[in-house]
């Protein structure tokens, strides 16, 4: 239905150039235009009328499908995903997965040290709720998910961290979290 060319048409030229995840959102439901659809290179197709959680749900999922796909192409282990993180006095050791505060050994749950890990690799920058969630949540989840704010609250309370003057992640209201650079005045 679009002006000039079809979106098959659109599918026919990404697909020429580009491997970028593609859903496709059309007016036509019958069961040949999915079909023709998803063989000519969509990796999902939803015709409309369709609800929002639908929608986000299949988003997701072709996000997750890409990211995976893209891991597997790169699946080698530089020496950066490798190397220790040091963070203040937080010591993160990705190949042993071992937390360290000021020395002291910090057992962490595989969902929390994935967490802090992608948080510290980021040190400085915000990362949102929904991205920390596509970086170590291999799964699905609501727009409105709030589990890596429970995370969030139990890796500060094992490494002692305050949230109301936080020495290691801070809380970015209403966008995601932070993990500080040490000496960094507190943000509000």
């Amino acid at each position: 239905m679009l002006p000039k060319m079809d979106g098959f048409e659109v599918l026919r030229q990404l697909r020429a150039k580009s491997d970028v995840p593609v859903l496709m959102l059309t007016g036509l439901g019958d069961e040949a235009d999915r079909i023709v659809g998803l063989e000519i290179g969509a990796d999902d197709y939803l015709p409309k009328t369709f609800s929002t959680r639908e929608l986000l749900a299949r988003l997701r999922a072709v996000i997750r499908r890409s990211r995976i796909t893209t891991i597997k192409r790169t699946v080698t282990p530089d020496e950066k995903e490798t190397e220790e993180v040091v963070v203040g006095d937080v010591t993160i050791k990705p190949a042993s997965r071992d937390v360290e505060v000021a020395g002291q050994p910090v057992f962490m749950t595989a969902a929390e040290f994935d967490l802090l890990l992608a948080l510290a690799r980021a040190t400085g920058r915000v990362k949102t709720r929904e991205r920390l969630l596509l970086e170590v949540a291999e799964r699905d989840f609501e727009a409105f998910d709030r589990s890596i704010d429970v995370h969030i609250s139990s890796i500060r309370r094992k490494l002692g961290d305050d949230p109301k003057t936080p020495a290691y992640i801070q809380t970015i209201r209403g966008v995601g979290y932070m993990m500080r650079k040490p000496g960094d005045g507190l943000l509000l």
